[in-house]
Order: C-alpha cells, then sequence, then structure tokens
C-alpha cells in the first residue's frame, strides 16, 4: 500500500526530529479533476495537534517523493472545527 511506504520512508528520514511526531498519514487514490494534471491529496496528522496538514502530490508521484512532499510542507491556513461548547 502506497501510505505504508510513505510512512516508512518517513520515518527513515535523517534530521527531520518533528516526522517521528506524526500520528497518521493518508494517501488518495489518484484523482482527475476535468482540467489539468491528475493528483492525489496526502493528509497527515500529528500525535499532539487535532488539525491535520494536506498537501496535492502529481498522480506518478513515488512514495518516496510523497514523503519528501510531507516533509518540506510549509503550513499555510489552519482549518479547525470548532466546539459548540
Amino acid at each position: 500500500m502506497v501510505e505504508d511506504t510513505v510512512f516508512e520512508y518517513l520515518r527513515a528520514m535523517p534530521g527531520n526530529e518533528w516526522v517521528r511526531q506524526i500520528h497518521s498519514c493518508k494517501v488518495s487514490d489518484p484523482l482527475q479533476p476535468p482540467w489539468g494534471r491528475s493528483y492525489r491529496l496526502v493528509e497527515w496528522t500529528m500525535k499532539h495537534t487535532p488539525e491535520s496538514s494536506r498537501r496535492v502530490v502529481p498522480a506518478e508521484s513515488t512514495p518516496l517523493e510523497i514523503a519528501q512532499a510531507v516533509v518540506s510542507h510549509i503550513p499555510g491556513r489552519r482549518f479547525c472545527q470548532q466546539s459548540d461548547d
């Protein structure tokens, strides 16, 4: 499975201590929009953070390329569900 291989690459990457904090990583099947290139959506969560991070990668990306994209991710906007307490 692609997700398992990506997770293995993430764990093996040296010098990225925060990568050890990744709790889950999901990789979608290739998606084809009505225009443009096909892509995969990569979503991961950290152990102590409720928000998830997402990144789009080309559909033909290898598991190593997907792991490198996760490591090079620069956080942008955060979308959190607010509880109605």
